[in-house]
């Protein structure tokens, strides 16, 4: 608030209070005491205000040409964005500090610093602070993130849903669930594996934070049997198993039906070897016959041939009956090849793993997604998408803020600064493997910057791992 618009809103208190006290009836005990209980509300509600201007006309000047910022820069657009502002012209200086979130909540509450950079809201405590000064708070979002829980494309576990509580369940620290089945999950009769990146990608630690509630995520914070994937690509191997394994079992239906047509084939060899050796006992029985009947020359020779024939159908039905006993047999090799691949394949059945969101989306045709829901009793199951993660609807998902207030929006180099910091911020997002932020959300927060839209001021609830949500206050702080 101006100071014009303080003394205002003073003058108009000192306006009220005399209007009260006017119209105080001197024999009217009941509305006298009314009238005196307003009256000392004015007075109280007038001296927080002289208190909450004295304390903002205490806080430092800030810097012209110059825009600071602190908090937690780490996986955040911060770094990005400075390096394509600075190299804009007549850009404002930049200085970027790395003290921590707590920290730079409350240099920006003591007009330290301009901006916050953060995943997470301000607090209920903080923004207190900041209000006691006479500061209103404005926070930006500008990218997000999220953790998918995800299992093998076109395969089920007896559920599409889990809580937070169950997703907790599933990764902590000396969990006993070995199968999908047992409590507190409750699914289908499937082995359960657990599996996820290491320490080193960016995703496990804030699974770890907000899953698991480790300020410090380490490996000592997960079960004992969790498979830790050095690359994301090793962890979606564990879920959805090798790709040449997966190639074998694509072959599957094709090698049952060449195995099936290659036994049919030998069964009918079979057939007709048996044929032509009953042909051959007979045709050898005739000649014999023949020869103790003393029959003809014209009739032995008849017999003769008969058995020249059935020698030579039992040597094709042989030669048949091999060529097609040895084509069934490399067909079975290759069935039982496929079949064994096929059994390890359905093994990756019941493998969970979690990823950053970016990096699903780019295999979303190999892995399945559970949607998430609160651990409010609710079941308000939520799927993973860029507006439900952006909106913060998604229970997994977190907002990258740049928290000011409306003082440092009044400077001309805060404001450019942000600008450009929004204009770019969904090819930055993407760059750096965030979930970018609607076209929507960047023209309203835009709107906030170039004066078409007063800002919403932040009035977060007690609640300070919410996501951010901003809303109109009600009560500016000066």
């Amino acid at each position: 608030m101006s100071r014009q618009r303080l003394f205002g809103t003073l003058a108009a208190c000192a306006v009220g209070l005399a209007l009260v006290t006017a119209c105080s009836e001197p024999n009217d005990n009941a509305s006298d005491s009314v009238s005196q209980d307003q009256a000392a509300n004015f007075r109280d509600e007038q001296a927080q205000l002289q208190e909450v201007q004295r304390a903002h006309d205490a806080l430092p000047d800030r810097p012209t040409g110059v825009v600071s910022i602190d908090g937690s820069t780490g996986g955040s657009l911060t770094a990005l964005e400075v390096g394509l502002y600075e190299a804009t012209p007549n850009a404002a200086e930049i200085q970027v500090a790395d003290n921590g979130e707590d920290q730079a909540f409350q240099e920006l509450c003591s007009g330290q610093i301009d901006l916050v950079d953060s995943a997470r809201p301000i607090s209920r405590a903080e923004w207190e602070a900041c209000q006691a000064v006479g500061l209103d708070v404005v926070q930006f979002q500008v990218a997000a993130e999220a953790i998918v829980v995800a299992i093998k494309s076109e395969t089920d576990v007896g559920a599409d849903c889990l809580s937070v509580d169950q997703v907790r369940d599933l990764y902590r620290a000396g969990s006993p669930l070995t199968n999908w089945s047992q409590q507190p999950l409750g699914f289908d009769d499937v082995p359960l594996k657990v599996g996820g990146p290491s320490p080193e990608n960016n995703g496990f630690g804030f699974f770890g934070r907000y899953v698991l509630d480790a300020p410090e995520p380490s490996q000592v914070d997960l079960r004992s049997d969790y498979f830790l994937a050095r690359t994301d690509e090793e962890a979606r191997r564990f879920v959805v198993g090798n790709p040449a394994l997966a190639a074998r079992v694509a072959r599957f239906d094709d090698v049952s039906r060449h195995r099936a047509q290659s036994d049919q084939a030998v069964q009918d060899a079979r057939n007709e070897l048996l044929a032509a050796r009953e042909e051959l006992a007979i045709a050898l029985s005739e000649r014999e016959k023949g020869i103790r009947d003393e029959r003809s020359a014209a009739d032995k020779a008849k017999d003769q041939r008969r058995v020249d024939r059935a020698y030579e159908r039992r040597s094709a039905a042989v030669i048949r009956y091999n060529r097609m006993k040895s084509r069934y047999d490399e067909w079975d090799k290759v069935y039982r090849g496929v079949s064994d691949a096929r059994r390890l394949y359905a093994a990756y059945r019941g493998h969970v793993a979690y990823f950053r969101f970016s990096y699903y989306n780019l295999f979303e045709d190999q892995l399945r997604p559970f949607e998430i829901t609160d651990s409010n009793g609710q079941m308000n199951c939520i799927f993973p998408s860029q507006r439900t993660i952006v909106s913060g609807e998604y229970p997994l998902a977190r907002q990258l803020l740049m928290t000011t207030t409306t003082d440092s929006l009044q400077r001309a180099e805060v404001r450019d600064f942000m600008i450009h910091f929004l204009r770019n911020a969904q090819d930055s997002a993407s760059e750096a493997r965030l979930v970018p932020l609607t076209a929507e959300t960047v023209e309203l927060e835009l709107a906030w910057l170039n004066g078409e839209q007063a800002p919403l001021l932040v009035a977060p609830d007690d609640d300070a791992t919410a996501p951010a949500q901003p809303v109109q206050s009600e009560v500016p702080a000066r």
